[in-house]
């Protein structure tokens, strides 16, 4: 894990994202799956947000928190999905043995505790139709091994991230992508095709938001956003 930290940590981030061709910009189905297969880009800043109401209410409710996976320093609260306690991906529980296909996810028992998180989620996310939502601690001290989570290839614009702490010490860091930039307030969403790994060397917790979308994936309003965002991103760089 610290070498390859080390090895990418200083290559400049979105060096090679490319410029869309000229005939995708007025196309969002198109350009959206360029975006999220072809364009080269390793993360997407979608929008900068106020997130001080859900920082305020994570700052005390972090206790709430279960282990998730063996990754060292990882804990998570899942709001929405199948249970609270289900902080893995739906296919490591149907590996399993669990059957889901008479259930639907929905808010779960742990999300009443967070009425302004929920609230702002639902007049404010991108996704209107999603899988899973879920609260991700990193501890000082923790981090994930390198790994990717689609294997075919740059796959951006699955799950989108909302930082709402970014500690000093913290990073991301993709293959041949250097470190993500993160500030807090971000929605990003990064190309888990590609491999990565996340650390967290300070001495306060990393807590981040991750939606998951649904089977029926993004939504046209997402996909222009999406849109929207990567022109504006690539005029910067």
């Amino acid at each position: 894990m610290i070498q390859f930290f080390e090895f990418n940590k200083h290559i400049l981030h979105n060096k090679d994202a490319l410029v869309p061709p000229n005939e995708l910009i007025n196309n969002t189905e198109n350009f959206f799956k360029w975006i999220r297969h072809n364009s080269k880009c390793k993360s997407l800043r979608l929008d900068n947000i106020d997130i001080s109401e859900i920082k305020e209410e994570i700052k005390d409710k972090i206790f709430l928190s279960i282990p998730h996976r063996d990754h060292p320093g990882w804990r998570s609260i899942t709001l929405y999905g199948y249970s609270s306690i289900m902080t893995n991906s739906y296919e490591h529980y149907k590996e399993r043995g669990f059957d889901f296909s008479n259930i639907n996810p929905d808010w779960t028992d742990i999300s009443k505790f967070f009425p302004n998180t929920v609230a702002w989620l639902q007049k404010n996310n991108p996704l209107k139709e999603f899988n899973r939502i879920r609260f991700m601690i990193l501890d000082p001290n923790g981090s994930s091994s390198p790994h990717k989570d689609f294997p075919n290839g740059q796959f951006l614009c699955g799950p989108i991230n909302l930082a709402i702490t970014q500690p000093q010490g913290s990073e991301f860091v993709l293959e041949d992508g250097g470190c993500v930039p993160w500030k807090e307030g971000d929605y990003r969403t990064m190309d888990l095709g590609s491999m990565h790994c996340v650390r967290n060397t300070g001495s306060e917790p990393r807590v981040h938001m991750i939606i998951t979308p649904s089977s029926n994936d993004w939504n046209i309003e997402a996909k222009e956003l999406a849109c929207r965002s990567y022109l504006k991103q690539i005029t910067k760089c």
